[in-house]
């Protein structure tokens, strides 16, 4: 059955069944059916055959003038409508399905029946290929847009996770260990001062177009960052980018940085292929392509689709391809955090409960927090107000009234080994001291929040509501929240941190940063030099410890309030192994596979 006319018949019976049965005859004419359908009286007749043919209406013509036409409707409209959204989500239209479901299925169960079904179409499937062949595919669920994959300009961790499947880095940060390891080089080393630093590239490294990879893509990818790019703070000191021969890169700095082969592992140093950049332009970005692991094979609004590289240097991912659907927000899809349990092979019969699958869970690298504008005029201009506004908030009841991923109360931007027994202050009677102490005399704050930090920001709005501090929520998408910030006094939002000192950096440096913004020039410009001593410490002890003055100082004069940190989980069958959770809160699509034998009884 074709499903534009399965559409059809929807429209004509949204508009004409009403509480009328299934097999009740309905009078209409060719001409209300005309409008309904968009078209002539001459193509009705043609779509009432077609409808007629495939069982779903029966028609009985007016005889004569005066007398009405009579349409039987036949088939359930709740059935039909739940089929043809299946049809539309296994072939990439989950956009479509919902909002037929939207128009077509008020006060039915359609929407719960199909979100049900898709938490089975989610996950681990072995599926016939085109050429016959069994494919392992990962469909995953996400209710977060893609903003760019142009790494120079990325800002949000779903983005770098998926840059760090397409593209490579020179060098990676091995986040079992917290070594710098090899990738597109395989050796590298700076001068005794590290100012200059020299990577000596792989043979046998292909893009996805098939060309090679030589040092004139590093220095381009690397140039390209110099000018114009959100990420230009990663070339901060870098004076000359030189490519000696194919296989080495040579980079002198003004300034030592101890670490800069952690800056070259970060995602926004992902290696480009220079002749497709020049030659597409901004088509590039459209489907790009690098030396990843997996290849862009389709890219919409409505899913991106990767197959796996089959001449990978690191070795071919297990999985032939990965699925990553962009579930529409608005409709309320209960698999918003889907992808936790969508590890599940549904080649095989389930045979242990829920309970007893294995599991992942992490301590995200990173946490929950609030930046003061201080660009805006407001209440937050006063030291007394932030502090006040720091006691008011009890991290641990909101972590208790809120649950689901909120872990532990936050005092900086990272976790370590005290936080799970740390406990921050709170005192609702010195933050009404302070308020009175501050002037404060109820004008309201604006707050900005993604639409994944709503409950978030709600709970505060109903904390500072007890103090009589009115806050105006406002819920954006990730795209105009990146964009404009100025006319927010605050804005609550995550930091992941892939990597430690270098990801620290980058929220102090990135153009666009939320906590760069908001400061005032004068932090600025002391956070600047705070990194410039803390990239020539020769130790990692000494630059913990100037890194870490910056981060105080923002507690301390509660510039920031830090509030939670947060966890990643990821329940999978005990079939499915190499299941990982990356720093960056997302499941690393390369090592996983699937045992489909019983295994060796050790």
């Amino acid at each position: 059955m074709q499903s534009g006319t399965v559409e059809r018949y929807l429209d004509l019976y949204h508009q004409f069944a009403g509480e009328t049965s299934i097999g009740t005859p309905v009078e209409v004419s060719l001409e209300d059916l005309a409008d309904v359908l968009f078209c002539t009286t001459r193509n009705v007749k043609l779509v009432l055959r077609k409808m007629e043919e495939e069982g779903l209406i029966a028609w009985q013509p007016g005889r004569g003038r005066g007398n009405r036409s009579r349409l039987i409707f036949q088939s359930d409209r709740d059935t039909m409508l739940l089929d043809l959204a299946r049809v539309m989500a296994q072939r990439g239209d989950y956009k479509l399905a919902f909002e037929l479901i939207h128009k077509h299925g008020k006060g039915s169960q359609v929407k719960e029946r199909f979100t049900e079904w898709l938490d089975h179409h989610f996950g681990y499937r072995a599926e016939m290929g085109e050429g016959k062949g069994l494919v392992d595919t990962l469909r995953m669920p996400v209710q977060l847009p893609i903003i760019t994959l142009d790494p120079g300009d990325i800002y949000y961790a779903f983005d770098a996770h998926i840059v760090r499947q397409v593209f490579d880095r020179l060098v990676e940060m091995d986040a079992a260990t917290g070594q710098i390891v090899p990738s597109l080089a395989h050796a590298w080393e700076c001068s005794q001062d590290a100012t200059v630093w020299q990577f000596h590239l792989r043979k046998g490294v292909h893009f996805h177009n098939g060309y090679p990879l030589t040092a004139e893509d590093v220095r381009f990818t690397l140039e390209r960052l110099r000018v114009d790019k959100a990420h230009n703070w990663l070339m901060r000191s870098v004076v000359k980018i030189e490519a000696p021969d194919p296989r080495t890169i040579r980079i002198e700095l003004a300034k030592p940085n101890r670490i800069f082969d952690q800056f070259m592992s970060s995602s926004t140093a992902s290696i480009l292929p220079r002749d497709a950049v020049l030659k597409e332009g901004e088509a590039f970005w459209r489907s790009p392509i690098g030396t990843g692991p997996f290849m862009i094979t389709e890219w919409n609004e409505d899913r991106l689709m990767l197959a796996a590289n089959p001449s990978y240097f690191s070795g071919r991912a297990h999985l032939d391809g990965v699925v990553i659907a962009f579930m529409p927000p608005e409709h309320g899809v209960s698999s918003i955090k889907c992808w936790e349990k969508l590890l599940i092979d549904h080649s095989v019969q389930v045979t242990k409960p829920e309970a007893e699958w294995d599991s992942v869970e992490t301590l995200s690298q990173g946490c929950t927090l609030m930046t003061w504008n201080m660009g805006r005029l407001g209440p937050q201009q006063s030291p007394l107000f932030r502090k006040a506004m720091d006691l008011l908030i009890d991290r641990r009841r909101m972590i208790e009234d809120l649950g689901e991923d909120r872990k532990y109360p936050a005092r900086g931007l990272r976790p370590d080994a005290h936080t799970p027994y740390r406990t921050i202050r709170f005192d609702r009677n010195e933050a009404d001291l302070l308020l009175r102490a501050a002037g404060y005399e109820g004008k309201p704050i604006t707050m900005y929040a993604g639409t994944s930090h709503r409950t978030d920001a709600e709970w505060i709005q109903a904390r500072c509501a007890e103090h009589g501090i009115p806050v105006n929520v406002q819920i954006l998408t990730s795209y105009k929240l990146q964009r404009d910030t100025s006319e927010a006094d605050c804005v609550l939002y995550s930091i992941v941190l892939d990597q430690d000192d270098v990801c620290e950096i980058e929220s102090y440096e990135q153009h666009g940063s939320f906590l760069k913004e908001h400061l005032q020039p004068e932090f600025r410009e002391w956070a600047k030099l705070q990194i410039d001593l803390a990239l020539a410490a020769k130790s990692t002890d000494e630059r913990r410890i100037v890194l870490g003055q910056i981060e105080e100082r923002l507690r301390e004069e509660s510039y920031v309030l830090f509030l939670v940190h947060r966890k990643n989980n990821a329940a999978f069958q005990p079939g499915l192994k190499g299941v990982t959770v990356s720093p960056l809160g997302w499941i690393d699509f390369k090592d996983v596979w699937v045992q489909t034998g019983s295994g060796v009884v050790m």
